[in-house]
């Protein structure tokens, strides 16, 4: 796992592209370089920090090939054997660096054939193309600029970019400001103008020769990665076993919840291994799991190793991860996952994790909602919606956001399209009318209009945006921010694949989500977890905000700075100051807060 960036431009510049790996090097602490290769009138600089997990020091990147191609590269190929058999290459790897450097230089299109996490950049010396590409579903991120000049820069972070290029980095545009307040990042464009992502799936082609014309291609389907394992618990050792493989110890993050759960049973008493498991506990009882994790660790004879949080710690808590947020996450449980990255990487390089489950598996309360709405005609939908607007939920609490509050806000928009409402369900902005819930529409119609059952539209839209936009984009930032690297199993290419050509994988009951895992989970000894109700990750956001929290953004709103220069400013000012906040308040106004607290430690402005 590294940090990766780089640039095409006119002149050599050792300085500018040091300073790059520089501000990457907590993604790879043990080892940093760059190359510099002449292509035409212009020079390619290559860099790459590494955080050792597979190989020796040959694994070292920027790698070359005798071909003069070179690679730098940020992720982890998985299945490795297969990939070697169906190529018919029987060089024995030490890594997957060297392996992928001989896959692309055959020909870039064999990437479609990788399973994995991975960003990279590849420079073919013979056709003089720089290719800039992602995995599938955009687990490990890559972020590039283009200039006036049509000088090309990219990095694995936003904040490397920013802080290295002589730029002004300001927001003109309010659409995209408010667009990602909304439900984070859309399409290539980031909230920032000019900095664009490549998205998940896609190879940027820049031909060097030909002034860095970018030319963008689709790559790879989930039907490549056909598995010849019918049975979902061997799948799944498969699987996992594969995500076990390293030269370092990998290790596991133990929630208390189901997904993580099934890995440990699989890891422990099917492939017989020992992995440290390491969790987080709450005072707060609305999202604390102490009592689920101490039953599993005893019912499996874990080694596991309990971080708390502690509530008279929240501040300093806060303070130092949004100080270490390198890309803009918006998700408050972002703080508790910084503080158990930060707490692990003190015992281990990697960790495997549950992310993906609830998306690939139906695990979000908004499919019951959604299965819900089916059974209820468009009459009984707009009676409801408008009576429940005319109630005004308006308490305080020292805990998460209800699932009550959550249904009400729900509730208000009953008679909007179900696909939209599920949006507005994941949002932590809460300001919707007709013009921002058209904007969310534009954007998931190409997923909608497809045709397939409602249950793999909704998996299609949260895999393509909840969680390449919020969970993705926060457990890689809080990892790395760390130097530890998280292995998502579940978001494996091959159970993807078996989970799509299997239906009944993503059913929800009207009481129940994730019926398939909780069926699996009934033939174990850990089958006591289907009777716990499922708990956030998150923090005590209320207290904090209310503490701390809002009097700062009321400083912010003061000096007529950042985010209240948007078309919300006179929605923010009446949320900001109205008597006796509700939960669902508090969770809105921390959005504006990490927003707006990011743009000023980034000096990036809205004007």
């Amino acid at each position: 796992m590294c940090g990766i960036s780089g640039f095409v431009t006119n002149t050599k510049n050792n300085q500018l592209i040091n300073n790059f790996i520089t501000d990457l090097e907590h993604r790879g602490p043990d080892n940093k370089n760059y190359l510099i290769i002449k292509a035409g009138k212009s020079y390619v600089h290559l860099g790459s920090t590494r955080l050792a997990i597979r190989g020796d020091s040959k694994e070292n990147m920027p790698m070359k090939h005798a071909s003069g191609n070179v690679l730098t590269y940020n992720g982890e190929v998985f299945d490795i054997n297969k990939l070697h058999s169906d190529l018919g290459n029987n060089k024995n790897y030490e890594g997957d660096t060297r392996m992928l450097l001989d896959l692309l230089s055959q020909d870039i299109r064999h990437i479609d054939k990788v399973n994995g996490m991975f960003a990279f950049a590849f420079f073919n010396n013979k056709n003089q193309k720089l290719y800039l590409g992602r995995d599938l579903l955009g687990i490990k991120p890559l972020y590039y600029f283009q200039n006036k000049n049509n000088e090309i820069y990219f990095s694995s972070e936003i904040k490397c970019l920013i802080n290295n290029l002589d730029h002004d980095f300001s927001i003109k545009n309010e659409n995209l400001i408010n667009l990602f307040l909304l439900n984070g990042f859309r399409d290539s464009s980031s909230f920032i103008e000019n900095i664009k992502t490549v998205l998940p799936g896609e190879i940027l082609e820049i031909d060097i020769t030909e002034n860095n014309n970018i030319k963008k291609n689709n790559f790879g389907k989930l039907e490549n990665f056909k598995s010849s394992e019918h049975d979902f618990e061997n799948l799944m050792m498969n699987v996992v076993n594969d995500h076990l493989s390293a030269d370092t110890s990998v290790d596991l993050f133990l929630s208390g919840g189901i997904d993580s759960s099934i890995l440990s049973y699989l890891i422990r008493n099917k492939l017989s291994k020992n992995v440290r498991h390491f969790s987080m506990t709450f005072e707060n009882q609305s999202y604390d799991e102490s009592d689920s994790i101490k039953r599993i660790a005893n019912e499996l004879n874990l080694e596991s190793k309990i971080f708390k949080f502690n509530s008279n710690q929240v501040d300093q808590y806060v303070t130092e991860s949004l100080d270490n947020m390198n890309s803009l996450v918006l998700d408050y449980s972002f703080v508790p996952t910084y503080l158990l990255s930060k707490n692990t990487s003190q015992y281990t390089k990697a960790v495997l994790s549950g992310d993906g489950a609830d998306e690939v598996f139906g695990g979000y309360e908004w499919y019951r909602g959604i299965k819900f709405l089916n059974f209820m005609p468009n009459s009984i939908r707009k009676l409801l919606s408008t009576i429940i607007n005319r109630i005004d939920l308006n308490k305080t609490s020292t805990n998460n956001l209800s699932y009550r509050e959550k249904a009400f806000v729900f509730f208000k928009h009953f008679s909007k399209d179900p696909y939209i409402q599920m949006m507005i369900w994941q949002s932590s902005y809460q300001n919707f009318d007709d013009k921002k819930t058209s904007q969310l529409a534009v954007e998931i119609n190409k997923i909608i209009n497809k045709k397939m059952s409602k249950n793999e539209k909704i998996r299609e839209i949260d895999l393509n945006y909840y969680l390449n936009t919020n969970v993705l984009q926060k457990v890689d930032v809080a990892s790395m921010a760390n130097s530890l690297e998280v292995r998502p199993p579940y978001l494996d290419y091959r159970i993807l694949n078996y989970t799509k050509n299997n239906k009944n994988t993503s059913s929800v009951g009207l009481f129940n989500t994730k019926l398939f895992l909780r069926k699996y989970l009934d033939k174990t000894e850990l089958n006591f977890l289907n009777e716990n109700r499922k708990q956030g990750f998150g923090f005590p956001v209320t207290t904090w905000m209310n503490n701390y929290g809002v009097e700062e953004l009321k400083q912010m709103y003061s000096d007529n700075s950042l985010i209240y220069l948007s078309e919300d400013k006179k929605y923010i000012e009446k949320l900001l100051y109205k008597d006796n906040q509700s939960l669902s308040d508090y969770r809105e106004l921390w959005t504006y807060y990490v927003t707006s607290k990011w743009m000023r430690q980034n000096n990036v402005k809205l004007i």
